[in-house]
């Protein structure tokens, strides 16, 4: 005996026809069977497709239960993963059991049935999506430097210490005043660079162009009879400044930063 699918009849399976309401019952179980295996998300409910391996509508992945269960050879019971007998005949389970793989879509690593972004490169495993930022930051130190970030800073910093090696300079401090003024600006601005690459740059661009003028700026100050008695008396520390430079920018942007930008803010807030 079967149902009408129309109006509810008992019928012969036997009959092609319903007696009472005239609906072909052959064509009804058809169309039962194909509306029985409509393959669904099992986590929204959306309709799926053979060739889908993620949702289309929440990402979630499409596991088929041919491909991924497990079955007995002998009685064709759905067996659990690891089993080694059939719990319903005790038949030996001798298939190697299928192991569900996802990989990242990004950079190909293996990845976890649960997890949601790469261990390896970070990208959203659904997706293959990246934070671009993230990546950068934690790239190598070529990577990092942006001489656009440099610029600025670098120009300010070496206002100042061509200010401070000048006063330091009248007040009789030698050429201890370039010493002086490239531990104090390298220092000082170096804390405000976005990260360690850019700040080595920046202390390697000021501690240089500093070194470069030194004896300019006692030409400047005193005239040139007094410069070349200093250059040939002390001669030049463009070495020297431009070591302490790249030294005091770095350990200022990596150890300093928060002390440095927070006594900034709070000079800010005072005015």
């Amino acid at each position: 005996m079967v149902k009408c699918s129309s109006c509810g009849l008992d019928v012969s399976d036997e009959l092609e026809n319903c007696p009472n309401c005239g609906n072909n019952l052959v064509k009804s179980e058809e169309i039962k069977e194909v509306v029985d295996t409509k393959i669904v998300c099992s986590n929204c409910g959306a309709e799926l497709n053979e060739n889908n391996s993620f949702c289309p509508s929440c990402g979630t992945e499409v596991k088929f239960e041919e491909e991924d269960t497990l079955k007995c050879e002998s009685c064709g019971s759905t067996l659990p993963e690891n089993t080694l007998f059939c719990p319903t005949c005790g038949t030996k389970v001798n298939q190697v059991q299928k192991v569900n793989k996802k990989n990242c879509p990004n950079c190909g690593a293996e990845v976890g049935d649960n997890d949601a972004f790469c261990e390896e490169c970070g990208a959203n495993v659904f997706t293959g999506e990246t934070n671009k930022q993230e990546l950068v930051t934690t790239g190598s130190f070529v990577d990092k430097i942006n001489l656009n970030t440099i610029i600025k800073p670098s120009i300010v910093a070496l206002v100042v210490a061509l200010i401070l090696s000048f006063i330091g300079l009248l007040i009789g401090f030698s050429w201890l005043s370039f010493v002086i003024a490239i531990i104090l600006s390298a220092g000082f601005f170096g804390a405000a660079i976005d990260n360690e690459a850019n700040a080595v740059v920046f202390g390697l661009i000021v501690g240089l162009i500093l070194g470069l003028l030194e004896t300019p700026l006692v030409e400047f100050t005193y005239g040139a009879f007094v410069a070349g008695v200093y250059e040939g008396f002390f001669g030049g520390h463009l070495v020297l400044i431009v070591i302490l430079g790249i030294i005091m920018a770095y350990v200022s942007n990596i150890y300093l930063k928060e002390t440095i930008l927070g006594l900034t803010d709070n000079f800010k807030g005072m005015l």
